[in-house]
Formats: structure tokens, C-alpha cells, sequence
């Protein structure tokens, strides 16, 4: 029987800018009935019990607060072939995305599937966010009305709202986007391009210049990195906005760049095995693959001050047990 462990003995990471990590409890993931777990989304729900997205199976893998599995939704059961992506809606359900039919899934915590919606704006799914419990943004390539643009906005209940954020030049094309939500702001990334776009869905009238339908605010840009590709960009509701960066080669390490939500750098090339897979109000989880092919999924606190003084970061962060 697997349980959650504080995380005492693992100090506060502390970054710059008045940005710091403090480590609350590791959490073993026994892979369920079917023996494998890669985890391709994690949501923590208000039970405590934790969704997966495991692309092994694939299916939706149901974890209780200590990391036992519960129940695992196949095909069968949610109509979802590949899911890919999930999100929390009006804090008591929960929206799946199908990457292989493009399709939304909504849930209550017991599994039960509410409503589904296909999604013919878009092709290849790979991501869904909650903006404000108002709008479903997922990332995918543009189709119909959606050609061209990479965001794709829907109402809860399948409504095509528009489509945001032009795709990469041809010859830029390979690679994928990734986005982070906070509050009504879109992050939004791309594995072959050299910076992120920040967009508030809000206010989207006074800042639809005629170049994008849904013209960036800003733009940050970062130096180009070789052998490192964007794998994940995160957001917490005051910040940071933390891009994750992987190796092309096979390795298991990462580096994090930090940023406050208006762009300003804060810590850059933060090396770490953890890989962030979730952000719930001021908490992150991250999952690390240990080296009998177990998964340890990892709970952090952040406190941020983006005003805050700068400081030394000695061996900064999330450096766990390398």
C-alpha cells in the first residue's frame, strides 16, 4: 500500500526576484490494472483524488490522495480514444480532451460522463485550459474556421467562440504550441519559435489588430536554445508563468525559465528531474520517473513577489535528489 510522504527533509528552493519552491509531499503512483502509467496530464481535484491522462493505456486513471488507484475510464466508458489533456470546470467537474477525435468529454468526480462535444474547428488536439470557467481553450492545428490559428476558443457547452494565434511560418511548422491560463490571459508557446505571446481573452476588441484575430499584447522574447525544445509552459494565478524546457536527445533532465506574468524574466535555465505537469491555485505538481520505471508525483507551494528584491540563487531549482 503506497502513501504520501511530507516532504519535510527537501529545503525551499529560492529564486530570484522573490520567487521560491517549497516542497509538501511526494506521492507514489502505482500504476493501475493495467500495469503501465505515462502520464500525459494530471488534474487534483477538490476530493483530493488526482485524474490522470495516461497515454499507456490510454484511458483516464483515477488516483486517491495517497496514490492508490481507484478506477481507470477506457474507451468503453468515456468515448474518448486518446485523451490528452485535462482541465478543471466550475471546480466540481472535469473536461477531457481527445487527441485522436477531436472532442470534449465533461465529467463529475465519479466518472460519469455529462456531456461530449466535437471540436470541428481544429485538428490534432493537444491541450485544453479553463479561462474563468467561461471559455474551453484548446491548442490544435486550425481547420475550417479555425485554419491557420492555434488556440480555439468553445463555451463549456461546445460553442465555437474563435480562433486565436497565428501557426509558425512555413519552415517553422514542425514542433508543437503549448499555453498556460491565468485569469482571462492566454500564454501561449511554440517548440520552434523564440518567444510567447500573451493575450487577454477580456479585452480581446481593443486589442485585435489586424495582423492576428487576437493580436499578442506582448511579446517575450528569449535567446534561442540549442538541443533544448519548449515541453511545457504553466501559469499560476499571480505568478510565475514557467516555461519548461526538455532535451531533444533522450535524457531525463529539464531546465525552467521563470517569468512574472507581464514577461519580466525572473530565474532562467533552472535545472531539475522533476517535470511539472499541473498548477492548482498557488500549488504545482510535477512527476518524476524513477529508476525502476516507478512514478513519484511531487506537490510544491510557490510564494512569488515579483517586486521582491533580488537575490543569489545558489544551485537553484527543484534540484530533488540528483
Amino acid at each position: 500500500m503506497s502513501h504520501s510522504t511530507p516532504a519535510r527533509s527537501v529545503p525551499t528552493v529560492q529564486f530570484a526576484f522573490g520567487a521560491a519552491f517549497t516542497p509538501l509531499m511526494s506521492i507514489p503512483l502505482r500504476p493501475g490494472r493495467g500495469g503501465r502509467l505515462a502520464v500525459s496530464d494530471l488534474l487534483p481535484t477538490p476530493s483530493g483524488r488526482f485524474w490522470v491522462a495516461n497515454a499507456a493505456q490510454p484511458a483516464l486513471d483515477i488516483y486517491s490522495p495517497d496514490g492508490e488507484p481507484l478506477r481507470s475510464l477506457d474507451r468503453r466508458v468515456t468515448g474518448l480514444r486518446r485523451p490528452v489533456g485535462l482541465t478543471s470546470l466550475y471546480g466540481r467537474w472535469i473536461a477531457a480532451l481527445d487527441g485522436y477525435m477531436p472532442a470534449v468529454a465533461i465529467f463529475d468526480e465519479g466518472g460519469r460522463v455529462l456531456r461530449r462535444f466535437l471540436l470541428p474547428e481544429l485538428d490534432r488536439p493537444v491541450q485544453v485550459c479553463n479561462l474563468c470557467d467561461r471559455w474551453l481553450a484548446v491548442v490544435g492545428t486550425g481547420w475550417g474556421r479555425g485554419a491557420s490559428r492555434q488556440v480555439h476558443l468553445y463555451t463549456p457547452t461546445g460553442e465555437y467562440v474563435e480562433s486565436l494565434f497565428g501557426e509558425p511560418r512555413e519552415g517553422e511548422a514542425a514542433g508543437r504550441a503549448y499555453m498556460a491560463a491565468a485569469g482571462s490571459a492566454v500564454y501561449l508557446g511554440h517548440s520552434r519559435t523564440d518567444s510567447f505571446a500573451i493575450y487577454d481573452v477580456e479585452a480581446r476588441a481593443v486589442v485585435a489588430f489586424p495582423r492576428l484575430s487576437g493580436s499578442p499584447v506582448r511579446t517575450v522574447a528569449r535567446e534561442p536554445t540549442d538541443c533544448l525544445r519548449l515541453t511545457g509552459l504553466f501559469a499560476a494565478a499571480c505568478g510565475p508563468l514557467i516555461a519548461l524546457y526538455s532535451p531533444v536527445a533522450r535524457s531525463r533532465g529539464h531546465l525552467y525559465d521563470l517569468y512574472a506574468l507581464d514577461g519580466t524574466p525572473v530565474s532562467l535555465g533552472v535545472p531539475s528531474l522533476e517535470r511539472i505537469v499541473a498548477v492548482e491555485g498557488p500549488l504545482f505538481y510535477s512527476v518524476r520517473i524513477e529508476d525502476g520505471g516507478g512514478v513519484t508525483l511531487s506537490v510544491w507551494k510557490v510564494r512569488f513577489r515579483p517586486d521582491g528584491s533580488r537575490s543569489q540563487a545558489s544551485r537553484p531549482g527543484l534540484r530533488r535528489g540528483d
